[in-house]
């Protein structure tokens, strides 16, 4: 009798979610227009990269905000020259470059014609801008001057920001600290390898993403991918994302966890894709309806970073048979969790696992793919926000068939399960 009560209340959430729309809240900040398939690059959304969805307006144009100068906390005082030409606007000559900063709840950005750092704090109700008045921040001379724009930006993981030209001539480095100091590193140089140059003028735009080993990843407009070595500034030339549609230019990109990289398109509203770092194959996130095409994205999540404590669980035992889903307790896992989180299909056939929620504390979560020695696979970060939520985890292409462990871990509250699956 318990065994069938624990069956139905596993089940009944597990059904009306997967009859149900699916709803995710995997987010980035993008740089968008002021609607839909605009390319004025003046506006700063909260967006759900699954279903494409604004979360949260962060900035908009027309609105009139406080701007401070970022090392004085004093207003900055616009003058009439500058708003003559128009330039007194926090995002005047548009802007293709932004990095979040989550330790302090920044979002940093450059203008294309303008050559300075500047950044939105995100703690208050209202948002302020503050500018780094007089201090170079490359040596672009106006919108015109494509080939020394800024278009690329992250927060790499140590904990410091970078920026990277069109033409990677200078890639520049800023402190997040309590005193930012900003300092042009110079050129980034092609590796010897390389039969396409970082350097090509077909491969301007783009955006760049961190992994936690210290690498920056160069993602350009024409769908090029380059591995940046901090320590030397040396590119080397991954190759070219497959599987996108004909005319998607990558201009905006987020690490999603593990090897897979979200991007988006300046020109395209049709969707965001997802691809991975070792095998560059790209797919369409299937969301709810067109997006909004993006001239930059940003979040916190680096690529392959492996969280303390990687090593799983005793995994709770799940068999499968015919369209039931029978879950052994794990004595570890509290209670809420065993009896609202699922893992099916198992065996995996098709390359994809869904996990399902129900009834779980809303949060972030972390979803890791394991191998039985504890080894990281793969990781994904998701947000909980509804009383029933169906995720899909892509299995790593070339992965070797047999069995591993699929781990969930509430980054915000302390649910924890883990599960043995066996890939065929």
């Amino acid at each position: 009798m318990k065994q069938k009560i624990l069956l139905l209340a596993i089940m009944a959430p597990l059904f009306a979610t997967v009859f149900a729309q699916k709803k995710t809240a995997s987010t980035a900040y993008a740089i968008t227009g002021g609607e839909k398939g605009a390319s004025d690059w003046t506006e700063v959304r909260l967006v759900d990269v699954n279903s494409g969805a604004e979360v949260k307006t962060i900035y908009q144009n027309a609105q009139t905000v406080r701007v401070l100068n970022a090392r004085t906390g004093k207003d900055v005082q616009a003058t009439e020259a500058s708003t003559k030409a128009g330039l007194d606007k926090p995002f005047a000559t548009l802007s293709a470059a932004c990095a979040y900063d989550k330790k302090h709840e920044r979002l940093y950005y450059t203008p294309m014609g303008i050559n300075q750092l500047r950044y939105i704090d995100l703690k208050g109700k209202e948002p302020k801008v503050y500018y780094f008045e007089g201090e170079p921040f490359g040596i672009v001379s106006s919108r015109r001057d494509v080939p020394n724009q800024v278009t690329r930006m992250v927060i790499a993981s140590d904990g410091k920001g970078y920026a990277l030209t069109n033409n990677a001539n200078h890639l520049i480095q800023f402190t997040t600290g309590k005193k930012p100091v900003i300092t042009d590193l110079g050129p980034v140089s092609d590796d010897a390898s390389n039969d396409v140059s970082i350097h090509d003028g077909g491969g301007y735009g783009g955006d760049m993403i961190a992994d936690a080993a210290g690498n920056l990843y160069l993602v350009n407009a024409n769908r090029g991918v380059y591995k940046i070595a901090l320590d030397s500034r040396t590119a080397t030339y991954i190759g070219f994302i497959r599987g996108l549609p004909r005319g998607f230019s990558t201009n905006g990109a987020v690490a999603e966890g593990g090897s897979t990289v979200i991007v988006s398109s300046s020109s395209s509203t049709q969707g965001y894709y997802r691809f991975d770092l070792n095998t560059l194959k790209a797919e369409k996130i299937e969301g709810g309806g067109p997006v909004f095409n993006a001239s930059d994205l940003a979040n916190g999540t680096l690529a392959f970073e492996k969280k303390k404590k990687d090593t799983p669980q005793a995994p709770a035992e799940v068999k499968n048979e015919d369209a039931r889903t029978i879950v052994q307790a794990n004595p570890a896992v509290p209670d809420v969790a065993r009896n609202s989180i699922s893992v099916f299909p198992n065996p995996v056939t098709n390359g994809v696992v869904k996990v399902s929620f129900a009834d779980q504390p809303m949060g972030r979560y972390q979803v890791q793919l394991l191998d039985l020695g504890g080894k990281l696979i793969s990781t994904r970060e998701v947000s909980i926000g509804g009383k029933t939520q169906l995720e899909e985890i892509v299995i790593p292409d070339g992965l070797a068939r047999g069995s591993y462990v699929v781990k969930v871990t509430g980054v915000t509250s302390r649910s924890s399960f883990s599960t043995k699956i066996v890939v065929q």
